[in-house]
């Protein structure tokens, strides 16, 4: 399966310590596994979340591709 990444998780991910990001792209590596969990509203195609401690990734997912939003803490990434 294709993953892809957006710019605005690009330039997060880039500014956390290396510990974190090896978590982060694990994690993005073994998806649809983990702690995923649809968003509710009316969003097409719907968005999805998945935990890492305290920081929690969005992305889009179909059958040919995983599109990987943003990526930020627990309070501010559904801002």
């Amino acid at each position: 399966m294709k993953i892809s990444y957006s710019k605005t998780f690009e330039k997060k991910f880039s500014k956390y310590d290396k510990k974190l990001r090896e978590k982060i792209f694990n994690a993005i590596q073994n998806l649809p596994d983990g702690d995923v969990k649809r968003l509710t509203g009316n969003e097409i195609p719907p968005i999805y979340r998945i935990r890492i401690s305290k920081y929690r990734i969005l992305f889009h997912m179909n059958e040919e591709e995983i599109q990987i939003l943003k990526v930020d803490s627990r309070g501010d990434i559904y801002k």
